[in-house]
């Protein structure tokens, strides 16, 4: 089982929009059942992250992250979406 946290500023807002498009995401993708994703807020990210296999942020990931990074602007503001869509699935896929 795959892990994925998703965080914002303060875990509710951006990161629910960003959460809702990765599970379709990895829904239509055939990932359905093998992955969870865990939300919080970007300060919760470091601990939340040391047994995940990514993180998702609308903001600048930690500096001391221990896992796989991609930004979830692009789930907001559609610009580079392809993109950010593309490494999630290479990740989940590992």
């Amino acid at each position: 089982m795959k892990k994925i946290v998703v965080a914002c500023g303060s875990g509710v807002a951006t990161s629910t929009a960003v959460n809702s498009k990765i599970k379709d995401l990895l829904d239509s993708n055939g990932f359905a059942g093998t992955y969870h994703i865990v939300q919080c807020a970007i300060a919760e990210a470091p601990s939340q992250c040391a047994d995940a296999d990514l993180l998702v942020a609308t903001t600048v990931p930690p500096a001391d992250l221990k896992c796989d990074f991609v930004s979830g602007l692009p789930f907001l503001t559609g610009m580079g979406r392809a993109d950010a869509e593309k490494k999630i699935v290479e990740i989940i896929s590992k």
